[in-house]
């Protein structure tokens, strides 16, 4: 079956929506391609990760990874003073396994018994994740807003690149958004006649970039419901002034399917993942502007190398079984320049936090308080709001 005959309904409805209330803005059509309920490719399910599905994940490449969190989240669990009520919560869960890895992993320490929460907000997700934790100690919630107040750490992993960007285009000194519209041809691109306020730098004619959707909503929300502790998001980006280097004229929009990428997002909605890179400079700043530290910030090479430590040196006294020569594969990839090492960052975010003390993920990271330095390429301020 051929990929225009697995999502014919979503496509009819995309359509018919423009049809009846014009251009359409670029995040409610990757909202739709990604989370329509009947058919989107993240909240029916069909989203596959590992090497049978359509791209790899930190996650997916072994319990590792799930291993090297569980120790950042005692250490985070001693900063904040060894609380008896200490709290998970994880939010993009995918199918779970990155969250039976950690719990696994936790299984002999005082955190054996903490609470953990997933935000999940859709049904088939909820029911996949649920087969595979089933027998934890799990509280699933639909948003941030239905968290009780907590203390400890929310973790996410791939979460921000995966909420929907609005695209504006430069032309003649000012930026226009770039709308979807319809054909009998199909979903085409079109730029708006009207140019919108911006702050962005000016950049030569046809210069496109992405602004994101929801993140500060997310952040103000979690803010309001944790008590004390940290934010620890794992996701591909860089900061603004890259994001925004004269050779990323096009944009970072890209899409996967069975490990192809290609830069197609209008072409079959709902049977491939939509995503772009994360502005970590706007994620600061939108966290900053709701009450968050930014604590630090820094590539996945030297978050792993840092966080890893201890696991490196007891693998170094282990016998090079098959166990632990796959262990050390995983670490490669993780952490490799090549792979994954150089295209993932971690940044963490504080609140109510007097300890000066930082997980060991972090002890290789430079100083970052240039992420939060306003100047004139700030694409996250722009005077039209997401939807």
């Amino acid at each position: 079956m051929s990929m225009c005959e697995r999502s014919p309904n979503l496509s009819s409805r995309i359509a018919a929506e423009i049809i009846k209330d014009g251009p359409m803005r670029f995040s409610r059509f990757m909202e739709l391609a990604l989370y329509d309920l009947q058919e989107g490719y993240y909240a029916s399910g069909r989203a596959i990760v590992g090497r049978s599905g359509d791209f790899f994940t930190n996650a997916s490449i072994g319990a590792v990874y799930g291993e090297i969190l569980a120790d950042q989240f005692l250490e985070i669990w001693k900063i904040l003073g060894q609380p008896s009520d200490f709290t998970i919560v994880e939010q993009g869960a995918n199918d779970g396994s990155l969250t039976q890895d950690i719990i696994d992993s936790l299984a002999n320490t005082p955190l054996a018994n903490a609470r953990h929460f997933i935000v999940e907000p859709f049904v088939e997700l909820q029911k996949k994740q649920s087969v595979l934790l089933s027998g934890n100690n799990l509280t699933w919630v639909n948003s941030p807003e239905e968290l009780p107040a907590f203390t400890g750490v929310h973790f996410s992993n791939e979460l921000f690149d995966a909420l929907p960007v609005n695209l504006v285009q430069s032309c003649s000194g000012r930026w226009h958004e770039v709308l979807v519209n319809h054909s009998e041809a199909g979903f085409f691109f079109e730029t708006a006649k009207h140019s919108v306020a911006t702050s962005l730098p000016e950049r030569v004619d046809g210069f496109t970039t992405e602004l994101r959707c929801g993140q500060r909503e997310l952040l103000s929300s979690l803010h309001q419901k944790m008590s004390a502790g940290f934010v620890l998001a794992v996701d591909y980006g860089m900061d603004r002034n890259e994001l925004l280097a004269p050779h990323r004229s096009k944009g970072t929009l890209a899409c996967y399917y069975k490990h192809h990428r290609d830069d197609k997002p209008l072409d079959f909605p709902g049977l491939k993942d939509i995503t772009a890179h994360v502005d970590f400079s706007s994620l600061a700043q939108d966290a900053a502007d709701v009450g968050f530290e930014l604590r630090g910030f820094t590539d996945q090479h030297h978050f792993v190398i840092g966080a890893a430590t201890q696991l490196l040196h007891s693998l170094n006294s282990t016998p090079l079984d098959p166990a632990t020569s796959k262990k050390l594969r995983n670490l490669r990839m993780l952490f490799h320049p090549e792979t994954m090492g150089t295209q993932f960052k971690a940044i963490l975010f504080s609140k109510n936090i007097a300890d000066e003390s930082l997980p060991s993920g972090f002890q290789y990271a430079r100083d970052c308080s240039y992420l939060l330095a306003r100047d004139a390429a700030e694409p996250q301020k722009i005077s039209h709001s997401c939807g």
